[in-house]
């Protein structure tokens, strides 16, 4: 037992500098990827309008049945999805602490 007390108080005592850097892309890749994403995301909001609106439709139709509630739920899904595409980079950022 004290060998490992030994270890422990020996492992506390040496300062441990692990190195973290700031992210940064690679020489070249600032502008293609930067395209990219933007290109990404603006797909993925396109892909959302075009939900919000079949999903509206859906609405009208069912609503004149008294079955428009189902629809709410996914207006409620298209909206997260919404949100998650706009603050993506913004995200990632604050969850890798950069």
């Amino acid at each position: 037992m004290s060998l490992l007390a030994s270890v422990v108080d020996a492992l506390s005592t040496i300062p441990l500098a692990i190195p973290d850097p700031d992210p940064a892309p690679p020489p070249g890749f600032e502008g293609p990827v930067g395209i990219l994403f933007g290109w990404l995301k603006w797909g993925g909001l396109a892909i959302a309008v075009a939900g919000v609106m079949i999903i509206g439709g859906k609405m009208a139709i069912n609503i004149r049945r008294g079955e428009a509630a189902g629809e709410l739920g996914q207006l409620l899904f298209v909206a997260l999805g919404c949100i998650l595409i706009g603050a993506a980079a913004s995200l990632v950022g604050f969850l890798s602490g950069a």
